[in-house]
């Protein structure tokens, strides 16, 4: 028994090992919510939300609640620590102290989206991984995630008409605390692969080999879908140069209407 004790035990070596995980370093976003047009060929135009859409959070809560699912003690994530930054200067230097490590920088930026008679809040995710920091092995490789909740029916002309959705608690709020847990979830496995060789990464499905699909003109059936959850999936864009869309999946409906959301191209 005693043997057995001590063949268990793991040696000095074992346990000086470093934690090889990466340190993931956050930018949350510091501003409130803004309505957003974005114009095809024009400058984007920003405009506080109608008065009756506000809450006393200017943000609608989607900083405190990312970092609170990023934060929570209980869960076993896959980087090293946290850490928390407020500005782009402020990460350049916070990774600079990480000489030699390796990090993920996640700068991430919400709005709603005006779509003239609709609403839609969206969340960008740009992610950098950096590898061998601050040293001549140094590399870079970046990866811009676009996050997309389900459209709200809302015209900021008439915005009374769709104040419920916008109240404490309302549909609105409730989409903001769940793009906080679904990303913190994407974050993680993001950066679980990051410690895993390419050779050893499972096998990502196809769109063609979903048996749902989202709402998407730029994607393709060949297009690999990089995670799932419930109600949505995660779809590395081929045409967009390798971005990742964040996209709700759609009610079942024909073959033939699914075919006309990717465009030309048929499914096999």
């Amino acid at each position: 028994m005693a043997a057995a004790a001590h063949a268990a035990t793991p040696g000095p070596a074992a346990e000086l090992s470093p934690d090889g995980r990466p340190v993931l370093l956050l930018q949350a976003p510091q501003s409130e919510l803004l309505l957003v047009h974005h114009a095809a060929l024009l400058p984007e135009h920003r405009a506080r939300l109608p008065p009756v859409w506000h809450t006393g959070e200017p943000d609608r809560g989607f900083s405190a609640a990312l970092l609170m699912q990023l934060s929570h003690v209980a869960a076993n994530w896959p980087w090293r620590t946290l850490i928390i930054s407020t500005s782009g200067p402020e990460s350049d230097s916070q990774l600079q102290s990480l000489g030699g490590e390796d990090a993920v920088v996640a700068v991430v930026k919400e709005e709603l989206v005006d779509l003239r008679g609709r609403v839609q809040f969206h969340v960008t995710m740009d992610l950098v991984t950096v590898r061998a920091i601050a040293t001549r092995q140094e590399t870079r490789a970046r990866t811009p995630v676009q996050y997309f909740a389900p459209e709200l029916a809302a015209d900021s002309r008439l915005p009374r008409r769709s104040q419920a959705a916008f109240a404490v608690d309302g549909t609105l709020d409730g989409q903001v605390s769940t793009a906080a847990t679904d990303l913190s979830q994407f974050l993680a496995t993001f950066v679980a692969r990051v410690s895993v060789p390419a050779s050893l990464r499972a096998h990502n499905p196809t769109l063609g080999e979903l048996g749902a699909h989202p709402v998407c003109r730029d994607c393709r059936p060949s297009d690999s879908v990089v995670y799932q959850q419930p109600g949505r999936v995660w779809v590395r864009v081929a045409k967009t140069g390798g971005s990742i869309l964040a996209l709700p999946l759609q009610s079942a409906r024909p073959a033939a209407s699914r075919n006309k959301e990717f465009g030309s191209q048929a499914f096999p």
